[in-house]
């Protein structure tokens, strides 16, 4: 009887509209976690004049969504690997869209910070496994660019929660921030009908049925008489010390260190940037518009990333951007005139918005498939530890009243930190023991 991997039909797939929608419902899912994230920096001004809210409080109030996404991503997205990614997603889809609704109601900074750890636990489910899933029905050449593309979506919800708030906030204040975010509940039935299950994952689970069906939508060729071949499982009854066993835990650490810094960058500069401009004598209104200007650039800039890993190789593209990003961070700290200031607010946005995205598929190329939710989850939610400090050191800057010069001048060192675990851990590859046997998914 023929026999087939799935992994290599997928990989070798010529992309068509399957391939095409379900990126853009992963899309639009990760429009979802920019738009969340983001908005909470356009809303701090105001509460900080409704509520004479302390900035620092706030600061901890936006970190208190990013901590959810730590635990989020560390103990609730790598169920999926066990039960698989559509369940999981859609949970936190649901969680998310409830809890960033009911931020609207929130009558202390107490209450919202709860509200905002809630969103964060749904949020670091979400994310991780959209990420894989994108990564699991992608042909292999174009798996970067998918998952780049599909990260890339966070800055457009970073750009639409900077314009939505520009035009929101003047009629129905904060709240109407929080009163757009519920809207993503929306997307419940598209998920349930239009996202597909991992057929990798569903190899492994040996449900054929389903499995069938997806890889007719991927392959039209696929023939439902073929026998699977996987290698077998790996024999370690815990997902998470597979990420340290074989000699793999210097890879996944440094992992966890550029997804550290790289947060920190992103988040400090998302939540704080409208607040340190203002400081710096800008009008409120033009002060949002960095936001824009940023975000704008990482929708590029992750994009164009994508497209030159798949092209080049991770380890080029992530060097180069951490580099260019460091340029960009120096440029602003010299406070130059209006041009060159939003020119290097984009590029800035383009390389770290850009690394994020691009770190997200180098993590879901880098983990195997039995790990690959497990792996990318705790990247990811590690990387939540320099999103929670990234606000909360947004609030201190703020707080201290420092020259926008300096704010600008700290933040390149997160930069070169993340930049040396890169070079270190694209040079590395993740190992696995030599598999006893052989796995057959029966046909029916």
């Amino acid at each position: 009887m023929p026999q087939t991997n799935v992994a290599t039909v997928v990989g070798n797939a010529k992309i068509n509209r399957f391939h095409i929608k379900a990126a853009g419902i992963c899309a639009l899912l990760m429009v979802i976690d920019g738009y969340d994230l983001v908005s909470f920096g356009s809303v701090i001004p105001l509460l900080i004049r409704d509520w004479g809210a302390d900035p620092v409080a706030l600061g901890l109030v936006a970190s208190m969504a990013l901590a959810g996404m730590f635990v989020g991503g560390l103990v609730v997205a790598p169920v999926a690997d066990k039960y698989g990614r559509r369940k999981v997603l859609v949970a936190g889809l649901i969680l998310v869209s409830f809890a960033a609704f009911a931020c609207a109601f929130a009558e202390s900074v107490l209450v919202l910070g709860a509200l905002r750890f809630i969103v964060g636990i749904a949020l670091g489910t979400l994310v991780p496994n959209l990420v894989a899933l994108t990564g699991e029905i992608a042909p292999t050449k174009s798996k970067a660019l998918f998952v780049a593309t599909v990260s890339a979506f966070y800055a457009v919800g970073g750009v639409s929660a900077a314009l939505i708030s520009i035009w929101v906030e003047p009629f129905l204040g904060w709240h109407g921030v929080f009163y757009v975010s519920g809207l993503s509940i929306f997307l419940v039935p598209v998920v349930l009908k239009h996202l597909p299950e991992s057929p990798e994952f569903l190899a492994l689970r040996g449900d054929r049925k389903r499995l069938d069906s997806v890889m007719k939508q991927i392959e039209p060729s696929w023939d439902s008489s073929f026998e699977i071949v996987q290698p077998a499982r790996a024999q370690s009854k815990s997902r998470i010390a597979q990420l340290f066993t074989h000699g793999n835990a210097l890879a996944s650490s440094l992992m966890w260190v550029f997804f550290i810094m790289t947060m920190l960058l992103t988040y400090a500069l998302n939540t704080w940037l409208p607040k340190l401009m203002q400081n710096a004598g800008f009008e409120l209104g033009s002060a949002m518009w960095t936001l824009v200007v940023l975000n704008a650039g990482g929708l590029l800039g992750s994009i164009a990333g994508g497209w030159m890993a798949g092209r080049t190789s991770y380890r080029k593209t992530l060097i180069g951007y951490f580099v260019v990003a460091i340029v960009s961070l120096l440029v602003l700290s010299f406070r130059p005139g209006s041009l060159v200031l939003n020119i290097a607010l984009f590029t800035a946005g383009a390389t770290i918005i850009g690394i994020l995205a691009i770190i997200h598929a180098f993590a879901v190329e880098f983990y195997p498939v039995h790990v690959r939710t497990t792996g990318v989850g705790w990247a990811s939610g590690n990387g939540r530890i320099g999103a929670i400090a990234g606000p909360i050191l947004g609030g201190a800057l703020v707080a201290a009243g420092l020259p926008l010069q300096i704010n600008f001048l700290l933040l390149t060192i997160p930069a070169a930190i993340g930049v040396i675990a890169v070079i270190i851990v694209t040079a590395r590859r993740f190992k696995m023991p030599v598999a006893p046997a052989e796995e057959r998914v029966p046909t029916a």
